[in-house]
């Protein structure tokens, strides 16, 4: 059974979130964790608080890491209402109770329903820290309704319906559903060649896009094999993980867990050429005032995959300065991949991104258009669930 925390904010549509919990709770174990406010809105007494409900009073009483058991342990955070001073605090890194602090510590998406005023809703300071959130791969934002207020007033800003949530929630859980069994290994990052001991070549690539992947897959496989190089943002996880420096540490990772995967996908920004004449100490300025470096062509790790596939479903990433369908067509069979992803140049370190979706199989070229790479990142997987 999946395991949901339910997280209730202050706001008058906090009310109806007893209903959401009693729908919830008829599929998956389900956490409350209630703010302060959200109790002047929402009675929940009739719920066994031990094991079902962990508010600021239990989390006072109990030892120093429950919040941390909770974070870890739901494949799913659901926010209703999520509040303007909520999406604010998460915004901006603020963790001064249990509600917020299970954002900052949960590798779980957050499902957030915003509901406020619909005056509050179209503040520019909202919707600052909504492109924030957007810009993290865990979250994604379900739009309010048009409706009535509280004042009487006719807006958006309205809550979903109960039944709206449990929907919404159903659809998660059945997204993916193909992948449940499945072993994934990812890739992404950037790989150095080394010149000397301490300086190497590398390229501006983030790592936002694999990591957009990766926290997109989490509570939908069976086994998650990370396999990244150098990132921008620190990554720190507790599924199998590896970090490679060099391209043929990426290969020899890749090779290690290839034979018993069943999708592959190869996000990283591996490097074409790499030194030729690397030396193994650091070179010293004194020594000479002109360095000249031989470049030769490096190992290509996707290739050597597609070389050694068998029944695994391989998705590679191309990075290409526009969109030429012809040299993607012939990269995409050199390769032997499933699925070749084209991006471009100058989404690299960015958190949009545009991409155009190659699939060998039946020939399609599917284009997902500009967006945050969150965003991005969940189509290119529905794509992948819908091909195998």
């Amino acid at each position: 059974m999946k395991t949901i925390n339910l997280i209730i904010t202050g706001g008058i549509a906090a009310s109806k979130s007893r209903k959401v919990y009693d729908l919830l709770a008829q599929k998956y174990q389900v956490n409350v964790i209630v703010s302060e406010n959200a109790k002047r809105f929402v009675k929940l007494d009739d719920i066994n608080y031990i094991d079902k409900i962990f508010d600021q009073d239990y989390y006072e009483n109990h030892t120093f890491g429950e919040h941390i058991k909770l974070a870890f342990g739901a494949e799913l955070n659901v926010v209703y209402p999520a509040s303007y001073s909520y999406i604010g605090k998460i915004a901006n890194g603020l963790a001064g109770d249990i509600s917020s602090l299970l954002f900052a510590a949960s590798k779980a998406p957050f499902l957030l329903f915003p509901s406020m005023n619909f005056n509050m809703y179209a503040n520019p300071i909202l919707h600052a820290n909504k492109e924030k959130l957007l810009n993290i791969a865990n979250v994604r934002w379900i739009e309010p309704k048009v409706g009535k207020m509280a004042s009487g007033h006719v807006g958006i800003g309205r809550a979903l319906e109960p039944e709206e949530v449990d929907e919404i929630v159903g659809q998660y859980f059945k997204d993916y559903v193909k992948f449940n069994d499945k072993k994934v290994v990812l890739n992404f990052g950037r790989t150095r060649s080394y010149i000397d001991k301490v300086r190497y070549i590398t390229n501006e690539s983030s790592g936002k896009m694999g990591m957009s992947i990766r926290d997109n897959l989490k509570g939908h496989v069976k086994e998650l094999v990370n396999i990244f190089g150098d990132t921008d943002v620190v990554n720190v996880e507790d599924e199998l993980n590896i970090h490679c420096k060099t391209n043929q540490d990426m290969l020899e990772a890749m090779k290690t867990h290839f034979d018993d995967a069943n999708i592959v996908i190869c996000v990283a920004a591996l490097y074409d050429f790499e030194v030729e004449n690397k030396v193994d100490h650091k070179i010293e300025k004194r020594e000479q005032h002109e360095l000249s470096i031989n470049l030769k062509g490096s190992i290509d790790v996707l290739k050597e995959l597609g070389k050694i596939k068998k029944n695994q479903y391989l998705v590679g990433f191309s990075l290409a300065n526009e969109f030429d369908l012809e040299k993607a067509w012939t990269k995409a069979t050199e390769k032997n991949v499933d699925m070749l992803i084209v991006n471009l140049t100058s989404a690299m370190g960015d958190n949009f991104n545009q991409v155009k979706v190659l699939t060998v199989k039946d020939k399609k070229v599917i284009d997902i258009p500009y967006d945050n790479k969150n965003n991005v990142s969940a189509e290119i997987l529905r794509l992948i669930h819908e091909a195998i």
